[in-house]
């Protein structure tokens, strides 16, 4: 009697197996699929976290050499030699030097071309950071009358040793990928050739 009741009950059971292996093969598939998207996310996100910090290490490179520039063309009276160097910054505008010395004001900008470009540029193998200094405004140089006193002595930075500031904006852009970014500083400078952020 119980070998016909479990033989019944065993045809019953028959695809309770496979649709059990079914199931579960496609749990297995969709956690599967679920991983293999979210690496390809991650990779993606880290590529892209790579490009963003390499554009800004450019971006930040180029605000250094703007500043020495700028100082050594102040000190110099003209626009130094050295800056002429493929190797270092090359100065790639034409009106760098009297946009410094003169305070010439023209609407250069580093993702222009031309006369109206960037004022220095260097490359980084594959990248390229394009930099542009711009005169802004000069003002009088505050200070005490002891100040000023100093400055007719040759000591101090009052009005008689040339007390005035000039302004300058300086804009440092870097290209990575299919991104770029421009990273703008305003340094107030002295006839020392002194800036200061």
């Amino acid at each position: 009697m119980n070998s016909g009741y479990g033989r019944k009950k065993a045809r019953d059971e028959q695809g309770a197996a496979l649709i059990t292996m079914l199931l579960f093969l496609a749990i297995l598939t969709v956690i599967g699929l679920t991983s293999v998207s979210i690496t390809s996310i991650e990779n993606r996100t880290a590529q892209n976290e790579r490009i963003y910090e390499t554009r800004m290490n450019d971006e930040e490179g180029g605000v250094e050499p703007q500043v020495i520039v700028l100082e050594d063309t102040i000190l110099s009276g003209g626009v130094p030699a050295t800056y002429l160097n493929p190797t270092g910054p090359v100065i790639v505008g034409t009106n760098l030097q009297n946009e410094i010395l003169d305070h010439l004001v023209e609407a250069d900008s580093p993702k222009l071309a031309g006369a109206l470009g960037p004022d220095l540029q260097f490359d980084l193998g594959t990248r390229t950071v394009s930099m542009d200094i711009d005169y802004l405004f000069t003002k009088l140089k505050t200070g005490s009358a002891i100040e000023f006193a100093a400055g007719f002595e040759g000591v101090g930075s009052g009005a008689a040793s040339g007390g005035v500031e000039n302004y300058f904006q300086m804009v440092s852009e870097a290209t990575v990928g299919n991104g770029n970014g421009s990273i703008t500083n305003y340094y107030n400078c002295v006839v020392s050739g002194a800036c200061q952020k």
